[in-house]
């Protein structure tokens, strides 16, 4: 954080005292002050540019000052902080402080101070991903970063959940990032996600999937594990009736069936056709997927289908 105090010549003693004030109190930010003239030559604008944070002292006539509605525009444009301190009481104030922080004593400075600087590192990572989408040209926006996950765009992704958008967003169908992660087989994307505190169990509006279905749909095995660590619930159905087991069954997906049953999906929980994974194996005639069954599935669940 780098912070510019503002100010009159004649403010000059009300400037000081600030200054000593905030670094007294030892905060993680640098601090400046200077004389606020105002010329055409842009030195005022290049100064506040090089600031996160802008302060000012106001001066006797803030209403028709051209340095403070130089800085007073400058921070609403570029969306900079700016504090307002009235080095009196009697000092009246611009209608425009109100878009601003009012600062009226030490004590609410410090207040200010102490939960800026807290926040600051989170916000300024922020606008750094933000910045670095709109530089590569990516729209900021909730199915730019749908997208972008769809294009198995890692960089990208991280850059927009860094930005603040959260890790159990949708896109315009209804379908969680970490279903459209699974879909697309990006096992970076999907740990991602967890990562940012994704719920694993969310389902897809337009299926009724999860991400684990989604995974086991694609055969994409690595996933598939690593949301099950995740703690992923294994025995929830699709709009078809249909749990990652059956789909694995049906994609022949031995190494799937062998985890799934592990982790203790129900080998004869019945789809909305009736069967359930343990008859489609004993239907398809594959007597190793069978195997299996007999070795993994829960003895307990019965062999009904």
């Amino acid at each position: 954080m780098k912070l510019i105090l503002l100010h009159d010549e004649g403010d000059e003693a009300v400037a000081d005292q600030l200054l000593r004030h905030i670094k007294s109190r030892k905060y993680p930010l640098k601090v400046s002050r200077r004389t606020a003239d105002f010329d055409r030559t842009g030195v005022l604008g290049e100064a506040l540019a090089g600031a996160s944070h802008l302060m000012a002292v106001l001066p006797e006539k803030a209403a028709v000052s051209p340095w403070f509605a130089f800085t007073a525009g400058f921070a609403l444009g570029s969306g900079r902080s700016l504090l307002c301190f009235p080095p009196d009481a009697g000092r009246p104030l611009p209608s425009v402080v109100k878009r601003f922080v009012l600062i009226k004593d030490p004590a609410g400075l410090d207040a200010y101070l102490d939960r800026e600087t807290g926040e600051w590192p989170q916000k300024e990572a922020a606008r750094q991903a933000k910045t670095a989408l709109l530089e590569q040209g990516v729209p900021f926006s909730g199915e730019a970063l749908a997208d972008c996950i769809t294009q198995r765009n890692t960089w990208a992704a991280a850059r927009f959940i860094q930005a603040g958008f959260s890790p159990d967003s949708r896109d315009q169908a209804g379908v969680p990032l970490i279903c459209l992660a699974a879909r697309a087989g990006d096992r970076d994307i999907v740990e991602l996600l967890l990562k940012a505190g994704a719920a694993v169990n969310l389902q897809a509006e337009d299926r009724e999937s999860t991400a684990l279905i989604d995974g086991a749909a694609g055969r994409h095995i690595e996933i598939m594990k690593l949301l099950l660590a995740a703690g992923a619930d294994v025995n929830l159905k699709s709009k078809a009736g249909q749990s990652a087991l059956i789909i694995s069954v049906g994609l022949n997906d031995e190494a799937a069936v062998e985890l799934l049953l592990k982790a203790g999906a129900k080998a004869d929980e019945p789809d909305t056709l009736g069967a359930s994974a343990r008859k489609y194996a004993m239907l398809f005639n594959k007597p190793s997927m069978v195997e299996l069954f007999n070795t993994y599935a829960d003895p307990n669940q019965g062999r009904g289908v």
